[in-house]
């Protein structure tokens, strides 16, 4: 289906994942994803607090076709969960991003802590330390990556952004508890655009923010509400290479499309069709697909987002729209308008 916006438009792809609690071929509550080499996805999995999920955690490397790659991240026990938990395990995990050789960063909002892994999965090595002071974290979200290989973190509870070297080096910070130009409030997702400048999600404010690469204010948009250009707690933000912006607006369960500027162009609220492997798995089970088909009106109402949590943008405008609630991701691509007659 093509969705006819001017100038814009955006025709669906494909969808990505399944609910799969144990690994392999899906994903169990995403919260996440970064773009690989190639056609390479990396999908961070929080999974939940209930201890039967407890190896839901974890990263799933698969390509944009739906071809499973390998996974990575080991659970942590709550007994454990603690700043010095072993290695390479997560907790409640909230970001992933990758540097410019591919090593694959996730942060822990509870274990305060970053972990680095290489880009097939193996543990290289963690830093962070639990505070307020400069360079201490207090429920890191949003990471990204600058054009210097510094790492760009929101440090969520302490109501800033940190920058840091890749090997954890305090550089430097901005913003505080606010809602005044450049005051965060709870902030969550992050994005870099080609110029520098960074973006930032600033949950409870209701508001995107852009800061120039130095952390100087440069505008805001975004006020609460249901209406075009409003959000109910928007979590993640994604800049495309046109200075288009996307974000994903939780829980008014939709994905809003800005210019450079911050003006509204669109809303897109979600084509989902059964992924790969979704369609694999109940191939497998003649009970299951009956089911479906005797439900009517079932994939209409699997098309809709719900919980749209993180969004990510690539060079070939391919737009990726992760799922929380429906653990899956859906696939755009962003095209030149449409006009009666078809393409132009």
């Amino acid at each position: 289906m093509v969705t006819q916006i001017e100038p814009l438009t955006f025709q669906y792809s494909h969808t990505i994942g399944r609910q799969e609690t144990r690994g392999g071929n899906g994903f169990f509550h995403p919260v996440a994803v970064a773009r690989g080499e190639g056609n390479r996805l990396y999908v961070l999995s929080r999974g939940t607090e209930t201890p039967v999920f407890w190896p839901c955690k974890r990263v799933t490397i698969c390509t944009i076709d739906e071809e499973y790659i390998g996974q990575f991240g080991e659970k942590v026990h709550p007994e454990e969960a603690v700043p010095s938990a072993r290695d390479g395990a997560f907790f409640w995990p909230t970001s992933v991003a990758l540097d410019s050789q591919g090593n694959a960063y996730v942060a822990d909002e509870w274990l305060n802590r970053i972990s680095v892994f290489t880009k097939d999965g193996d543990w290289i090595g963690k830093w962070g330390t639990p505070g307020a002071g400069d360079g201490e974290i207090n429920r890191p979200s949003g990471l990204a990556f600058g054009a210097d290989d510094n790492l760009y973190m929101v440090d969520s509870r302490n109501n800033r952004i940190q920058v840091f070297t890749k090997e954890g080096k305090f550089l430097f910070k901005w913003g505080s508890s606010g809602s005044g130009d450049g005051e965060l409030n709870i902030p969550w997702g992050i994005d870099i655009d080609k110029h520098g400048d960074v973006y930032v999600a600033d949950w409870r404010n209701d508001r995107i923010q852009k800061f120039a690469p130095d952390g100087r204010f440069l505008m805001k948009f975004g006020t609460s509400g249901k209406g075009d250009g409003e959000f109910n707690r928007p979590t993640g933000v994604a800049v495309d290479k046109d200075g288009t912006i996307y974000v994903t607006d939780f829980k008014n369960d939709r994905l809003q499309v800005f210019d450079a500027d911050g003006d509204f162009i669109t809303k897109l609220a979600g084509e989902a069709t059964l992924s790969k492997w979704g369609r694999e798995r109940v191939e497998l089970d003649p009970v299951m697909m009956k089911g479906r088909e005797r439900v009517q009106g079932l994939e209409e109402r699997e098309k809709p987002f719900q919980g749209p949590i993180a969004v990510d943008v690539d060079d070939e405008n391919r737009v990726f729209v992760v799922e929380c609630a429906r653990h899956r991701l859906q696939v755009f691509r962003k095209q030149s308008a449409i006009f009666a007659g078809g393409p132009v």
